[in-house]
């Protein structure tokens, strides 16, 4: 009798243990989304969000054999103490079990130590907080997209290959701007060349201020802006005359295709360096191109296929480890294992869990 009652009682813990996995494998995997939207880097955020939102309505919102959930949070871009009220939100509240978007640098930088006190598994979409993935790198915080200063060393090379050796730079005053531009002067004046001006203006500056102080004797002028200052920028570059005289050049996001059809003829010559257009012919990039205008109305961005090419990242590491999120250490092997094919082409993480993938160097012109 006794043997019987043992086996009896290891029968019913084993039920107990299935019972448990299939109610777990059915619960939906939650996953958190910061993005801006409204002000300035509205756009960038919306478009990431929806980048985001088509990928997993592709794949049915499921991965691993379980239902995937989003939960968005707006981000304040101004005040990112309120930013983290929102994660711990998505965090404590709403349980979630991956946290990603992120649009802007600062935002970055603020929630870190809660991201590592928590240990939530953590994919940057769009922020490129360049310490994030350097000094103050973490096992649970990876970036799909990239550092501010990444596509800067490719800018300074061309620029140099150019001829110019004097170059003006100007940034919106905040750390990612910072991070970008600085980038870009480091390795123009280990090249030979030299900074002969910088200035930074704030976010929504009137920059006919900034331009009429632009010396005239630079050979290159190289900034850092997006959204509606890169819009504004742009014109008043023009309306100030300097247009055809010292070459403009930028990071990609300045004529990004979301802004471009708004900048218009102003837009044109100018150069950058980053890791999407609009103009890559692959398979992928003309997919996405065609499925988000269709279901969106407006064209791709630089951010449309950031938040599609993380959740393709998060996707596959879910399905890697069959939907079993609830175990970190596996997952987070499993994120650093991934590699893509995205829209922009080959990706993957280095050790310090940031984006390797292709630069280019762009163009505006007029065709047709």
């Amino acid at each position: 009798m006794k043997s019987l009652g043992h086996w009896f009682r290891l029968a019913a813990f084993g039920a107990t243990l299935a019972a448990s996995s299939a109610a777990q494998a059915q619960a939906p995997i939650k996953i958190g989304m910061l993005y801006v939207d409204s002000g300035g880097m509205a756009q960038l955020g919306n478009d990431m969000k929806d980048g985001f939102q088509m990928y997993w309505d592709e794949v049915k919102h499921r991965a691993g054999g379980r239902p995937v959930e989003i939960i968005y949070e707006s981000e304040n871009t101004s005040k990112p103490d309120e930013s983290l009220t929102k994660t711990r939100k998505l965090v404590e509240r709403d349980n979630v079990h991956i946290l990603t978007g992120i649009t802007n640098t600062p935002t970055a930088y603020a929630l870190r130590p809660y991201i590592v006190e928590k240990k939530v598994p953590t994919l940057v979409l769009l922020a490129g907080a360049d310490g994030l993935t350097q000094d103050a790198k973490s096992e649970y915080i990876f970036r799909s997209g990239y550092t501010n200063s990444q596509g800067s060393p490719p800018l300074a090379q061309w620029a140099i290959k150019q001829g110019y050796r004097k170059a003006v730079i100007m940034s919106s005053d905040y750390g990612g701007g910072i991070e970008n531009i600085g980038g870009f002067a480091r390795v123009f004046e280990q090249m030979g060349g030299k900074v002969i001006q910088e200035m930074y203006p704030p976010f929504g500056a009137d920059f006919a201020a900034y331009i009429t102080k632009i010396r005239r004797d630079a050979d290159v002028v190289a900034v850092i802006f997006f959204g509606a200052d890169a819009t504004r920028f742009v014109k008043q570059y023009q309306e100030y005359g300097l247009k055809g005289k010292i070459p403009l050049i930028a990071k990609g996001g300045f004529t990004d295709e979301a802004i471009l059809s708004q900048q218009g003829d102003a837009a044109l010559g100018v150069v950058t360096s980053f890791h999407w257009s609009a103009a890559l012919d692959t398979p992928g990039n003309n997919k996405l191109k065609k499925d988000f205008t269709a279901k969106y109305r407006r064209p791709a961005s630089f951010s449309v296929e950031g938040g599609y090419t993380g959740a393709m990242v998060l996707h596959r590491a879910i399905e890697a480890v069959k939907g079993k999120v609830e175990d970190k250490e596996a997952f987070l092997a499993a994120l650093r294992k991934m590699e893509i094919e995205a829209p922009r082409g080959h990706v993957k993480f280095d050790s310090y869990q940031n984006s390797v993938q292709n630069y280019y160097m762009l163009k505006v012109e007029k065709k047709g």
